[in-house]
């Protein structure tokens, strides 16, 4: 037996209309470019690199190609990039780097130039553990960073004065300390091993200019190990419009853990366990649209769970209905009732989950403050029941989940529901004679059975009964 090993041949052209371009493939250096392309690379603005069979090396002293307009360098197709002492500090000019997928085990300051220009670095699905103080200083400019899948459990970060977006999501972190990146307004560090975020000054000097409060908008912190929020937790962050919170260990959640979140519209707090919700928990949260609360082992919600606290100048308050709220999920939970008033202040939620609990009967006063739902998920449940009442409560639904409940009919459909177009049904034992009626009515409305494993069915299929 015997084996024929060829080596894959360096190519580069110019691509159609693209006369500043340049893209490679399987090249071992810079250096090949000016020799296969039978050109000067002085000119070149913008560089791609594709290399699956060959390791590309950069920054080898006195081997650095000309390249001083140089600005864009994508190698997120080289699977093999060896970075040597010094990097891409040879071009000045870079501006945008994305070096993911590239195998690297470490990025160091003397890979860039001193005062770079640098403002977007990609550098997401390598094997880097560490980022030093030393490697952002040399980095003053960035303004966006990804550092996805590395398996960081170091980062220091100095002060950085343009960041606006930092993504570490699936590293090791134990810690993140936002008051480095005063100007950051989207931050990712979901499935990391964090046990506290913090907003506050180091103990050493700092920046005197750091402002105190920070125009984050985007803060994801799911899948981490959070157990306790301080009160006024978020009090630096009035302009966040989203929060994720979700697959922590947090236990207890009131109503001073988020104040000053005077701008948040999406609030995601599903998968915490049990979770204990006290009274008026969301009272500061004017602006709210969708409030994530599935799977949190929740027993009961207190009937004044949700509302608006507004205070007049004499300190009087009084609670008012929570207007931008348009989504709300309980799936997942142990809920068996709930207060006739739990919904009072949401009159115009439109979409609402409350399958997967363990509702034996569903009390069509419940749902007659909410004027708007469109979609309505009670599945997975006990109800052995649904009546007339219900039903008219929910007029204006178009899609309603009542799959895998306990139900064998219907009552007379017919005048309600004028707006549905969608209706699960599946796992419920229905006798046929009984559902006659209700079949008839889904063939003549063209309602469409919505179905987990495959999607939607028509109308003309038979339900299965017994």
């Amino acid at each position: 037996m015997c084996f024929v090993v060829t080596d894959a041949k360096p190519s580069c052209w110019i691509p159609k209309g693209q006369f500043m371009s340049l893209k490679c493939e399987e090249l071992s250096s810079f250096t090949e470019i000016s020799s296969v392309l039978h050109l000067p690379a002085r000119n070149l603005q913008q560089l791609t690199i594709q290399s699956r069979d060959t390791k590309l090396t950069i920054g080898a002293a006195n081997s650095s190609v000309n390249m001083p307009r140089l600005w864009f360098l994508n190698l997120s197709d080289v699977s093999r990039l060896e970075l040597l002492s010094e990097g891409f500090s040879k071009y000045p000019n870079l501006t945008d780097i994305d070096i993911t997928g590239c195998g690297l085990e470490q990025l160091l300051d003397s890979h860039f130039a001193i005062d770079s220009m640098v403002h977007l670095l990609k550098a997401d699905q390598n094997k880097l553990s560490s980022l030093s103080k030393d490697l952002f200083n040399r980095l003053p400019r960035l303004q966006k960073a990804y550092f996805n899948y590395n398996g960081l459990s170091h980062l220091e970060l100095p002060h950085m004065p343009n960041l606006k977006v930092l993504e570490l999501q699936g590293n090791k972190l134990t810690d993140f300390n936002l008051y480095s990146c005063p100007r950051l307004e989207h931050l990712y560090l979901n499935n990391n091993q964090l046990t506290q975020f913090q907003i506050t000054p180091p103990a050493e000097g700092f920046n005197s200019s750091t402002t105190k409060q920070f125009p984050l908008r985007l803060l994801d912190l799911a899948l981490n190990k959070i157990s306790v929020l301080r009160e006024n937790h978020f009090e630096l962050l009035g302009e966040l419009e989203i929060l994720d919170l979700s697959g922590n260990e947090i236990t207890t959640l009131k109503s001073a853990h988020l104040s000053d979140l005077t701008s948040l519209r999406h609030l995601h707090l599903a998968m915490n366990y049990k979770i204990e919700l006290q009274e008026h928990t969301f009272e500061g949260l004017e602006q709210l649209e969708t409030l994530d609360l599935s799977f949190n082992g929740l027993e009961n919600l207190d009937p004044h769970l949700f509302g608006y606290k507004q205070v007049d100048k004499q300190g009087l308050y009084e609670y008012l209905p929570m207007v931008y709220m348009r989504a709300l999920y309980l799936t997942g939970n142990k809920l068996q009732h709930l207060h006739p008033r739990t919904f009072e202040k949401l009159p115009f939620l439109e979409y609402l989950t409350i399958g997967k609990n363990a509702f034996r009967v569903l009390s069509a006063g419940l749902f007659a403050p909410i004027r708007n739902l469109r979609m309505l998920s009670v599945s997975h449940n006990q109800l052995t029941k649904i009546s007339i009442d219900f039903l008219q409560t929910i007029s204006n639904i178009t899609t309603l989940y009542i799959d895998y409940n306990q139900l064998s009919s219907l009552p007379d459909l017919n005048g309600t529901l004028p707006n549905l177009e969608g209706m699960a049904i599946e796992g419920n034992p229905w006798q046929c004679d009984l559902f006659a009626q209700t079949e008839r009515w889904l063939i003549s409305r063209k309602i469409a059975y919505i179905r987990d494993d495959i999607g939607l069915l028509s109308s003309e299929e038979k339900p299965i009964c017994i």
